[in-house]
C-alpha cells in the first residue's frame, strides 16, 4: 500500500504590531481573536484529531498581551495548550536584525520562563514575514533547549535563502499579469537544515513557503483584504466551506505537482494559513470543515491540522535516522534583506542603537539600587524597545496612498515607542540614582560595565546644572582632573574621556572649579591638517572630504584617494526612472536575476535609475587646542541640499578618529536614498561585519560567512566592521547611528547572491526610502552621524578595542 502524501496545515495570525491597522486597534483585536480561539478549541475538542481546530501563537506578544489583559481564561486557555490543540512558540515579536543578541535573548526568556511556570512545552520558534535575524538566534534557542525554528520569508524585494537564482513564490505565478515572470521562474522548494551560531548552538530549521500559502490554495479564507479595513472587515468575507474546497480541489494537487517537480522529495508538507487571507488575521473554522470534506474524497492526498511542533515531530519519525544525519549543517550569519527600512527613520533608529548601548548598564545600576519603582520603569522601557525593532514601521498605505491619516497615525504611534523607550530607560536611571543616594550633588555617574577597563569617552548632556568647559573639569576620586567639552548643540552634548575599570562597575566623577589649559597641536597641525600621536588627517576643503588619514607610528595611509567618491563624501541618490519604486524593487529584482517574461521586459523604459548629487562650497573652521579633542568643521548650505556640516576629530587621550556628519535634510518627492562613502586603500584585504552574536565574512558562503541565497546589497552592523589589510595592517570601523552599510559600490540595486570578495569600499546607508510600503516615503533632518576608526591591535584583543571606541552614556547626575 502507498503511503499517502500528507500536508500538515497550520493556522495562526501573522503579527503585525501596525500595518493592516493602527498599533492601539490591534491591541483590542487579538483579544476578540483569542476569545474566537478558545470557543473553536471547545467546539472541536471531540472532533476527530486530524480535524481538530488547532491553533499556532506565532508570537509570544499574542499570549502575553491576551492573558495579561484577560487573566480569568488562562486557566481555559492552559487546558487548550496541554490538550495539544494551542501551542506556545519561543519567538516574542518579528524583529528587524538591528536587534542585538542581549534583547533578543531577553524577549525569548519571557516565553521561556512563562511555560516553565506552568510546566508545558516550549518546542518551537516562528520568524514569518521577515528575511534575517541575529545569527546568535540558533545558540539562544539551543540554549533553551528549543529544538525546532520554522521561518517562512516573505520574497517581496528581497532573494530566496538557499533557492535556485531568482526564485519565487509560487503563488506569485498567479499574482503576476501573464508576460510579466518567465515561464521557467524557479519556486522556492521547502527544506530542512541544521542552523548553527557563531557559538556552536545548532537548531533544527524548516524553511518554508509564504505564510499564507494555504489560502492561495484554498485551504482558508482566499479573498484578498489589501485595502482599507476596519476591525471587523472579515465580516465581508463570505466565501463558502465549498466554494472553497472547489478552490483547493484545484489548486491543491497542481502544486504538490510542481513542487515535486522542482525537487520536494518528501512525504509531507507543512503549509501555513491564516483563518483569513492578510496580516493579522482571526482565526477561523471553516478549513476542520475542507478537511473533512477532502478526506472523505482523496486518498493520494490527505490533509490534517497540525501545530507546529506537531509537524516537526511527525516529520522526523517518518524520516530514518540516517537521513536525519545528512541535514546540511549552514554555520552561517543570515542577513535581513528587508533592513534598508531601517533607513527611513534614521534619527528614531540612532537613538534605539543609544538604547542598546546603555541597556545593559542602566538595568545593572537598578539591581544595585534595588528600587522598585526603578524596576517598573525598566519594564515598560524593555517591551518599547522590542515594540520598536519590531518590523513594521507603517500603514500598508503608505505609498498606495500617501494622504492617509493611517498613515501619520501609525509612523506617529511607531516614533513613540523609540522615544518611550528611551524616556523610560532615563526615569528608571533617575530613580535608581536617587533611591541609592538619597543627596543630591555634582556627581556624574557612570557604569564601567559594558565599556571595560581603559580610558572610554562618556556622554553626557547638561540636565540642570551650569556647565562652563573653560571653568570646570571632572575629579575622580583620587583627585585627578579631567576635561570636558561640548560635542554637539541643541541640546548642549558633552564628552570627556575617562578611565573606567571592572574592579568595580559603578564611577563617581564631582564637577569642581579649575581653570582647563589648552593643548598644544601636533607639530604639522594646519587650517586643513590634524595630528596627534596617533593619527594624522588632511582634508581637501573644496569637496569637502578626507583625502589623508594615515597612522601616526606606522604612517599606513587608510584613504584611497584616487575612487569615484570622497572619504566621506554624502552623497544623495534619488530614482529618476519613470518606474519609480518599480525600478527598485520587485520588476527590478525579476529582470536582473532573469526570471521577467517577455512583456516586462519590453515595457521597462531603457533609462536611467539613480541621480546623485553631493553638497559643494564647504566653508572651514579648524579648532585647535581642544581640551579633549582638536577637530576641522566644514559647513555647506544649499537651498536644495539643505545646511551640511562635517566634523573631523582627534582625541587626544584615545588612538581614534571620529567623523560626524549633521544635515537638515530636506523633503524629497522622489524616491530616495543618501550614502557616506568609505573607500579604504587597500589591494586584497578582507572585511567582516559584526551580526548579533559574532562577526562573519560577507560573501563568503562558507562556515562564518553568509547563508547563501541572502542579502549581498547591504547589511545591518551591530557594532563594527573589522578590516584587515593586505600587509596584516587592522582598523575598526564603527557606524555608531546609522547599521546600514553597502559594501563594494553604491548600487543599490545589486540583487546577485553569488559568493564575492570586498574590493576595499564601504557605503554607511543612513537614508533608504525605496520600500514600496509599510515606510515613510521620505524624512527632513535634521539627522546626525557619526563615525569612529580605531587600530585594534593597540589593544588586547578586538573587544576591548571596540569597547575603547563605543561612546559610554553616562547614567546621570547625583
Amino acid at each position: 500500500m502507498i503511503r499517502p502524501f500528507t500536508i500538515y496545515i497550520l493556522q495562526m495570525a501573522h503579527t503585525d504590531i501596525g500595518y493592516t491597522h493602527p498599533q492601539e486597534l490591534i491591541e483590542h483585536m487579538y483579544l476578540d481573536f483569542y476569545d474566537r480561539v478558545l470557543e473553536l478549541c471547545r467546539q472541536t475538542a471531540t472532533a476527530p484529531i486530524d480535524q481538530r481546530f488547532k491553533w499556532t501563537c506565532e508570537t509570544f506578544w499574542q499570549v502575553h498581551h491576551y492573558l495579561t489583559q484577560r487573566p480569568e481564561r488562562e486557566e481555559e486557555f492552559l487546558h487548550y495548550v496541554r490538550a495539544g490543540q494551542i501551542e506556545i512558540t519561543a519567538t516574542y515579536l518579528h524583529f528587524t536584525d538591528m536587534i542585538d543578541s542581549d534583547a533578543y535573548r531577553r524577549s525569548v526568556e519571557i516565553a521561556v520562563n512563562y511555560c516553565r511556570q506552568h510546566d508545558i512545552p516550549l518546542k518551537s520558534a516562528i520568524h514569518s514575514d521577515i528575511n534575517g535575524w541575529p545569527w546568535s538566534t540558533a545558540d539562544i534557542l539551543h540554549e533553551f533547549s528549543i529544538p525546532y525554528f520554522c521561518s517562512h520569508v516573505h520574497l517581496d524585494s528581497a532573494t530566496d535563502p538557499l533557492g535556485k537564482r531568482g526564485s519565487i513564490h509560487y503563488s506569485w505565478k498567479k499574482l503576476y499579469r501573464e508576460g510579466e515572470l518567465a515561464s521557467d521562474a524557479p519556486i522556492r522548494v521547502p527544506q530542512m537544515f541544521w542552523w548553527q551560531g557563531p557559538a556552536k548552538g545548532r537548531v533544527l530549521h524548516w524553511l518554508n513557503e509564504h505564510y499564507h500559502l494555504g489560502n492561495v490554495l484554498g485551504l482558508s479564507g482566499t479573498q484578498d483584504f489589501s485595502l482599507d479595513k476596519s476591525s471587523t472587515f472579515t465580516e465581508a468575507d463570505q466565501t463558502t466551506v465549498q466554494e472553497l474546497y472547489e478552490v483547493a480541489k484545484r489548486e491543491v494537487p497542481l502544486y504538490i505537482e510542481y513542487l515535486r517537480a522542482s525537487g520536494y522529495a518528501h512525504t509531507s508538507l507543512l503549509l501555513s494559513t491564516g483563518g483569513f487571507f492578510v496580516d493579522n488575521s482571526p482565526p477561523d473554522s471553516r478549513w476542520c470543515q475542507i478537511i473533512e470534506i477532502w478526506n472523505q474524497e482523496h486518498e493520494e492526498i490527505k490533509l490534517r491540522t497540525a501545530t507546529i511542533s506537531e509537524w516537526f515531530e511527525d516529520f522526523q519519525r517518518s524520516v530514518p535516522e540516517t537521513a536525519q544525519q545528512s541535514y546540511p549543517t549552514y554555520a552561517t550569519a543570515w542577513p535581513d534583506y528587508w533592513a534598508h527600512g531601517l533607513g527611513s527613520e534614521t534619527a528614531s533608529v540612532a537613538l534605539a542603537r543609544r538604547t542598546q548601548r546603555r541597556r545593559r548598564d542602566v538595568l545593572n545600576l537598578i539591581a544595585h539600587s534595588q528600587s522598585s519603582e526603578a524596576q517598573k520603569l525598566s519594564q515598560i522601557a524593555l517591551e518599547q524597545e522590542r515594540l520598536s525593532l519590531e518590523h513594521t514601521f507603517g500603514a500598508w498605505s503608505s505609498l498606495a496612498r500617501p494622504g492617509s491619516q493611517l498613515n501619520a497615525f501609525q509612523q506617529a504611534a511607531k516614533a513613540l515607542m523609540f522615544y518611550r523607550a528611551d524616556l523610560y530607560l532615563n526615569e528608571a536611571a533617575t530613580a535608581a540614582l536617587r533611591h541609592w543616594i538619597p543627596q543630591k550633588a555634582q556627581n556624574l555617574h557612570v557604569s564601567s560595565l559594558s565599556a571595560g577597563t581603559g580610558f572610554h569617552t562618556v556622554h553626557f548632556a547638561v540636565e540642570d546644572l551650569k556647565l562652563d568647559p573653560q571653568q570646570q573639569v571632572l575629579t575622580d576620586k583620587q583627585g585627578e582632573h579631567y576635561p570636558f567639552q561640548v560635542t554637539a548643540t541643541n541640546p548642549a552634548q558633552y564628552v570627556a574621556v575617562l578611565p573606567l575599570n571592572q574592579e568595580t562597575t559603578h564611577h563617581a566623577f564631582a564637577l569642581t572649579a579649575a581653570e582647563v589649559q589648552a593643548i598644544t597641536p601636533g607639530a604639522t597641525t594646519t587650517a586643513l591638517q590634524l595630528e596627534t600621536a596617533h593619527w594624522k588627517l588632511q582634508i581637501d576643503p573644496a569637496q569637502g572630504r578626507l583625502v589623508s588619514m594615515q597612522e601616526g607610528r606606522s604612517r599606513r595611509e587608510w584613504v584611497n584617494p584616487d575612487h569615484q567618491y570622497g572619504f566621506g563624501q554624502l552623497v544623495h541618490e534619488q530614482v529618476i526612472h519613470p518606474w519609480g519604486r518599480k525600478a527598485v524593487s520587485n520588476q527590478a529584482r525579476l529582470l536582473a536575476l532573469n526570471v521577467a517574461g517577455e512583456q516586462l521586459r519590453r515595457e521597462m523604459p531603457q533609462e536611467p535609475i539613480f541621480k546623485h548629487t553631493s553638497p559643494r562650497e564647504f566653508q572651514t573652521v579648524t579648532r585647535l587646542g581642544q581640551p579633549v579633542f582638536d577637530e576641522i568643521q566644514l559647513t555647506s548650505k544649499d537651498p536644495v541640499f539643505g545646511t551640511v556640516q562635517m566634523n573631523w576629530r582627534l582625541y587626544h587621550a584615545l588612538p581614534m578618529v571620529e567623523y560626524q556628519l549633521q544635515w537638515d535634510k530636506p523633503w524629497s518627492d522622489l524616491p530616495e536614498a543618501a550614502y557616506i562613502a568609505f573607500p579604504f586603500a587597500l589591494a586584497q584585504g578582507t572585511v567582516d561585519f559584526e551580526t548579533g552574536g559574532g562577526f562573519f565574512r560577507p560573501g563568503n558562503h562558507q562556515v562564518g560567512g553568509q547563508l547563501p541565497g541572502t542579502c549581498s546589497a547591504y547589511y545591518t552592523l551591530q557594532r563594527a566592521a573589522h578590516i584587515q589589510a593586505e600587509e596584516s595592517a587592522e582598523l575598526l570601523w564603527l557606524p555608531l547611528d546609522a547599521p546600514l552599510v553597502m559594501p563594494d559600490d553604491i548600487h543599490f540595486n545589486h540583487w546577485e547572491t553569488e559568493p564575492w570578495q570586498w574590493n576595499g569600499f564601504l557605503a554607511s546607508m543612513p537614508v533608504n526610502h525605496y520600500w514600496h510600503t509599510n515606510f515613510a516615503p521620505s524624512q527632513r533632518g535634521p539627522i546626525q552621524l557619526r563615525y569612529r576608526f580605531l587600530n585594534p591591535t593597540l589593544f588586547t584583543d578586538r573587544e576591548q578595542a571596540i569597547s575603547a571606541a563605543l561612546p559610554v552614556e553616562a547614567l546621570g547626575w547625583r
